[in-house]
């Protein structure tokens, strides 16, 4: 690794690498290989044969999503640095799930099979970890589903925009920059639907535009609209 790559990779490892210590996970990254991508470029596609690694991030920022029996794609996640992708097939050696592609241009280590094993399995902390952290994941996909079958529109997209709110800032920006067609392969509706819903909600000045950005003015609301699904109360009254 060189200096840029050292400096970046004392971010707090994420996900399944977060009970390493700082130690294991340099060890980890030596025996991987440093990959460049270009926003839009993929590193994982949905389907191949071939789950013999998984991927960290570093900089930038991923897109997980795959594409359904009817040929729409859905977003199931966004990943930040330090966050690793791809567990799952090297986990089960089956084919990949879902296809991960940088967000924007992007730095990551490719990690063999082999050497993320190793590493988990000489580690009851980590084994642990690994654990934790698939359990939560499950939770997050019963979410999901639950939002799907439950909630309307409104509800589902706060809880996509409450998902991407960059907690490192103070004036609502969303992480990852997600364009309306993103948001609703995210949120599982169509453009037109979240075109109309921010429309709406930028008149009640609860999202705003920035250029082509969109910044999160009322998060509280959102965020009960989110959990609560259309029982939260009108912003006008929070």
């Amino acid at each position: 690794m060189d200096k840029l790559d050292n400096a970046q990779v004392q971010l707090t490892p994420g996900g399944l690498l977060k009970a390493l210590s700082r130690e294991q996970l340099d060890d980890l990254l030596r025996k991987s290989k440093r990959r460049e991508l270009k926003a839009g470029e993929p590193v994982i596609n949905q389907g191949d044969e071939e789950g013999d690694f998984a991927v960290y991030l570093v900089s930038g920022g991923l897109k997980v999503s795959f594409v359904s029996a009817g040929g729409r794609e859905i977003i199931l996640s966004y990943c930040s640095p330090g966050e690793l992708v791809g567990e799952i097939a090297l986990l089960d050696s089956g084919p990949r799930t879902a296809t991960v592609a940088a967000s924007a241009s992007s730095i990551v280590y490719i990690i063999p099979a082999q050497a993320f094993l190793e590493t988990v399995s000489t580690n009851l902390a980590s084994a642990v970890g690994v654990m934790r952290e698939l359990a939560q994941r499950i939770r997050q996909l019963n979410l999901v589903i639950e939002s799907d079958r439950t909630f309307s529109m409104g509800p589902r997209l706060a809880r996509a925009l409450v998902r991407l709110i960059d907690q490192s800032r103070d004036d609502g920006a969303l992480l990852h920059s997600p364009s309306q067609s993103d948001l609703g392969a995210f949120a599982g509706l169509a453009r037109e639907n979240v075109s109309r819903l921010l429309s709406e909600w930028e008149d009640q000045e609860i999202v705003a535009r920035k250029g082509r950005s969109l910044i999160v003015r009322d998060a509280e609301y959102l965020r009960l609209l989110a959990e609560f699904g259309d029982e939260a109360w009108p912003p006008s009254l929070v």
